[in-house]
C-alpha cells in the first residue's frame, strides 16, 4: 500500500504542471483587425458584433469620415475589413446591432434631432441607412425627462417584426424606458417608464427627486432586453431597494415585476448577492444568467443565475480581481458552459477572458488583456466554429481597440473530478459543443508513443474521463487532441 501511495504522488507531481499549462494557455487568442492603424479608421470599438455566414459587422464610437464613428465588416479569418458606412452628426454607437434578413438595426447613444439617440437600419452592403426614430428633447437638456427616452445603449432585440430597446434616462421621471418599434419604423411606443427615485425609503413625501436612490420598479436599464416568446427580460442598474433590478414584463407592456432585489453595500463596497447589473441576461430553459459589475465578497460584481419566476437566485461566482473584475456585458452560453469577459483584474488589470459551467463550477480565466491585444472588452461574443469573436474598445497596436478571435481549444480540468474515483483515475475535459476530442496517454515522454483511450463528442459542458487501467504502469501520461 505504501508503494501505490508513492507511485501516485510522482505520477501526480508529472502531471499537474501540464495540467496547469492546458488551462492557462490551451487557447489561441487571436487579432483579426487593429482600428486606428489607417487614415480615417474607426476607433474604440464598444458594442457586440453581429454574425452572419462568415461575416462580422459591428460599430464603432469614434473615428471614421467624420470622426463620429462607424459601422464596419470583417470575415471571422480577418480579411475583408471595410467601413460600410462613417456615421454623422454626433452618432456614437454604443448598443449592439441586429440582423433581421440583410438588414442590420441598432442604437445611436447621441445624434438625432436632439442629440439624445436614435434607432436606425441599413442594409448589410452599406446601402439605405435610414433613422427610424429619434429620440426627443429632454428638460433639463442633459440628464432630464422627455416622452420617449434619451440615450439607448442596450442591444436591441426582435421578433422579426418589431424591435424591443430600453433608454438609460428620459421618460416622464428621467429613469428610462423601455420601448418598440417596427422594422420599417412605424408603431414606436413606450412600454414602461421607470418611476422616480428619491433618497431614503420609497415614496415617502418630503423626498427630493435624485439621479440614484430607491423606487419600486428600478431605474436606468443599461443592459439589452431577452425576448423568451411575449416575454421581456432585463435588468436595470440603479433603483430598486439599492443596486438595481431584475425584471420581467410582457412584450405589450403589462405584466412588469421585478424578479430580484440587489441589496446595499458595506462599507468596504462588498455584499452578498452583487450589485447594478449593467450587462443583460442570458436565457437558457427556464433560467437567467447575468453578471454585476459591483459588490459580491471580493467588491468587484460576481456572476448570479435565477429562475425566470424569481425563485433559486444564486451567486456562482464572485470576482476577486486577480480573476478579473467589473464584468459588464452579457455573457455567452454554449450547452452547459458560459463565456464572459471583465473590464478590469487579471494578471495585467486590464480584463480577462473567463468561463464557468453554469452550476458554478469550473470557473477558469481564458485569456488576460493587457494594453498590445485590447483592453476594455464589454463585447457579448458570438460563436463561429469552436472561436469565440468580440471586440476590445482600447488598446492593440494602435490604441484604437482590436476585433478579436479567441479559438477554444478542449483542455483538462484540475478540479474536483481530477484524481482517483472508484479505483480509477479521471479527470472533466470542457469545450466547445460538437468538437470532437480523443484522449491518449503515454508512459514516456521522451519517445512517446501516444495511446488513444477515448473518443468524445463535446456537448459545451464537462465530460467526464477515467482511465481503470492506470495501475497497470508505473506511470502516466495524458493529452487531448481536436482531430
Amino acid at each position: 500500500m505504501k508503494a501505490k501511495r508513492t507511485l501516485i504522488q510522482i505520477w501526480l507531481l508529472c502531471m499537474v504542471p501540464a495540467l496547469n499549462a492546458t488551462s492557462l494557455f490551451a487557447q489561441t487568442y487571436n487579432i483579426l483587425h487593429n482600428f486606428g492603424g489607417i487614415y480615417r479608421d474607426g476607433y474604440a470599438p464598444l458594442t457586440d458584433l453581429v454574425l452572419a455566414s462568415d461575416t462580422l459587422y459591428g460599430t464603432t464610437a469614434s473615428g471614421g469620415t467624420n470622426y463620429n464613428g462607424t459601422i464596419f465588416k470583417i470575415n471571422t479569418d480577418g480579411s475583408g475589413y471595410a467601413i460600410i458606412r462613417s456615421l454623422t452628426n454626433s452618432d456614437s454607437p454604443e448598443g449592439g446591432m441586429v440582423l433581421v434578413g440583410n438588414t442590420l438595426y441598432g442604437t445611436m447613444f447621441t445624434g438625432g434631432s436632439a442629440d439624445n439617440g436614435s434607432i436606425f437600419k441599413m442594409n448589410t452592403d452599406g446601402s439605405g441607412f435610414t433613422e427610424l426614430h429619434s429620440f426627443s428633447a429632454t428638460v433639463p437638456s442633459v440628464f432630464g425627462t422627455n416622452s420617449d427616452g434619451n440615450r439607448p445603449q442596450g442591444d436591441l432585440v426582435t421578433d422579426g417584426s418589431t424591435l424591443y430597446g430600453t433608454a438609460q434616462y428620459g421618460g416622464a421621471n428621467g429613469n428610462g424606458t423601455i420601448f418598440k418599434i417596427n422594422t420599417n419604423g412605424s408603431g414606436f411606443t413606450v412600454i414602461k417608464t421607470f418611476s422616480a427615485t428619491f433618497v431614503g425609503t420609497n415614496n415617502v413625501s418630503g423626498n427630493i427627486l435624485v439621479s440614484s436612490g430607491t423606487n419600486s420598479d428600478g431605474a436606468r436599464p443599461i443592459g439589452g432586453l431577452v425576448l423568451d416568446g411575449s416575454t421581456l427580460y432585463g435588468t436595470t442598474y440603479h433603483g430598486g431597494t439599492s443596486n438595481g433590478v431584475v425584471f420581467a414584463m410582457q412584450t405589450d407592456g403589462t405584466g412588469y415585476t421585478v424578479l430580484k432585489y440587489f441589496p446595499g453595500l458595506l462599507g468596504v463596497g462588498t455584499n452578498s448577492d452583487g450589485a447594478a447589473p449593467v450587462g443583460g441576461l442570458t436565457l437558457n430553459g427556464d433560467t437567467l444568467y447575468g453578471v454585476t459589475v459591483g459588490g459580491g465578497v471580493g467588491a468587484c460584481g460576481n456572476i448570479f443565475k435565477l429562475k425566470t419566476n424569481g425563485a433559486d437566485f444564486a451567486d456562482l461566482h464572485d470576482f476577486l480581481h486577480s480573476d478579473g473584475a467589473f464584468p459588464h456585458n452579457a455573457l455567452f452560453l454554449d450547452g452547459s458552459t458560459l463565456y464572459g469577459t471583465t473590464a478590469a483584474g487579471g494578471l495585467s488589470n486590464y480584463g480577462t477572458i473567463f468561463m464557468i459551467l453554469t452550476n458554478g463550477a469550473d470557473f477558469t480565466t481564458l485569456n488576460n488583456f493587457n494594453a498590445s491585444v485590447g483592453t476594455s472588452c464589454d463585447s457579448k461574443f458570438v460563436l463561429s466554429s469552436n472561436t469565440l469573436y468580440g471586440t476590445a474598445a482600447n488598446g492593440g497596436s494602435s490604441g484604437g481597440g482590436v476585433v478579436f478571435g479567441l479559438t477554444v481549444l478542449p483542455q483538462i480540468m484540475s478540479d474536483g473530478n481530477f484524481g482517483i474515483q472508484s479505483n480509477a483515475f479521471g479527470f472533466d475535459v470542457t469545450g466547445i459543443s460538437n468538437q470532437v476530442v480523443v484522449v491518449e496517454a503515454c508512459t514516456n515522454l521522451i519517445s512517446p508513443d501516444w495511446l488513444p483511450l477515448q473518443t468524445n463528442t463535446l456537448t459545451g459542458g464537462s465530460s467526464y474521463f477515467n482511465d481503470p487501467q492506470w495501475t497497470n504502469y508505473p506511470g502516466r501520461f495524458y493529452r487531448l487532441r481536436s482531430p
